[in-house]
């Protein structure tokens, strides 16, 4: 029972055409529109080039704003965005925007970055005093796949975040958000939605002395990330079992056993704390040799390099999976796996 869905960019992670998804999308679009639901959406900088209407017309409750057309009405409200129309905008895109329409309710869709955020370059940037300063009652932002707030006074801006994560640095249940947006003021309601939520969970297996000990621990702190209504992916951090970071593959059968006991829940991946390579006995100068090397600056661009061949490798709307910022501590991971397996004998 809403007036309006908002898309404020990125519908789309890629500007490839995917005919079955734009189908699919266009589908649904269209079947809002039948219960009298109209879309408004803009294009952010991952579907900028993305052609909507290439296999045919959108729905004509489908509204997609742009310079050309920046401003629509419904339901007494004046909708204003502008997409866009590359894939990197950096400069402001508040100038273009409307001025606010007298007597409407005003709503500005904007795809940036604002003052700027960790792990994101700056798209189409803009200051938060600016835009709740433009007149206009609510913002609909996108890019920042985090949920956030913005006020002042009776303007409100919110960033609703990714309604599904995508991977382990994507946690937590993704979300949409209601807004009910008056000239009094606006109520502000978060929807989760997401199917899937991805959780790590740290476990300490240093008193479990049997493999199924280690079952029962894994297990039991899944219990404890079952859900109702939506599925975890887990990613475990263990500890206390060096020579599990020596044997993967058997943490991984653990795991997955583990895991088989606890509906809802699935193992996303298992990493190993950083052991302190003094505790691997008589190695500790190979294990430091080692951790010397790996920070040299060749060995580094191999590491690299590898990375980025795996990251090739991969669909492309997962190969963010394999981010360069993950590269000190999957070296780390590696260092921990070797200094396991030589302190319990593993390796001659």
């Amino acid at each position: 029972q809403v007036d309006a869905l908002l898309l404020a960019g990125d519908v789309f992670d890629t500007s490839a055409l995917d005919v079955t998804r734009l189908t699919q999308l266009a589908g649904h679009l269209a079947r809002l529109g039948r219960a009298g639901i109209p879309t408004v959406l803009i294009r952010g900088n991952h579907d900028a080039l993305l052609d909507h209407e290439r296999y045919g017309p959108l729905d004509a409750s489908v509204f997609l704003l742009d310079q050309d057309r920046p401003t629509v009405e419904i339901a007494g409200a004046a909708l204003h965005g502008i997409g866009f129309a590359a894939r990197h905008v950096d400069e402001s895109l508040l100038p273009r925007y409307p001025r606010a329409v007298p007597g409407r309710i005003n709503i500005g869709l904007m795809h940036t970055s604002l003052g700027g955020a960790a792990g994101h370059d700056p798209y189409a940037p803009c200051a938060e005093t600016d835009l709740l300063a433009h007149g206009y009652e609510y913002w609909a932002l996108g890019h920042i796949h985090r949920r956030a707030e913005y006020r002042a006074g009776r303007a409100v801006a919110v960033m609703p975040g990714i309604p599904q994560g995508r991977h382990i640095r994507e946690p937590g249940r993704g979300s949409a958000t209601l807004a009910t947006v008056t000239r009094d003021g606006t109520e502000l309601q978060t929807v989760p939605i997401a199917g899937l939520a991805f959780q790590t969970v740290a476990i300490d297996l240093s008193s479990a002395g049997s493999q199924g000990a280690r079952i029962a621990a894994i297990e039991s702190a899944l219990s404890g990330l079952a859900e109702a209504d939506h599925s975890v992916a887990a990613r475990l951090l263990l500890s206390g079992a060096p020579q599990l970071a020596a044997e993967p593959g058997l943490a991984h059968e653990l795991a997955e056993r583990a895991a088989e006991a606890v509906p809802g829940v699935a193992i996303d991946a298992i990493r190993f704390a950083h052991a302190d390579p003094s505790d691997a006995a008589g190695i500790k100068e190979l294990v430091h040799m080692m951790s010397e090397e790996a920070a040299t600056p060749g060995f580094r661009d191999e590491a690299a390099e590898l990375l980025a061949a795996w990251r090739n490798a991969l669909p492309p709307e997962i190969r963010d999976t394999l981010d360069d910022a993950d590269l000190d501590d999957l070296i780390a991971e590696g260092v921990t796996a070797v200094a396991a397996r030589l302190a319990t004998g593993g390796a001659q």
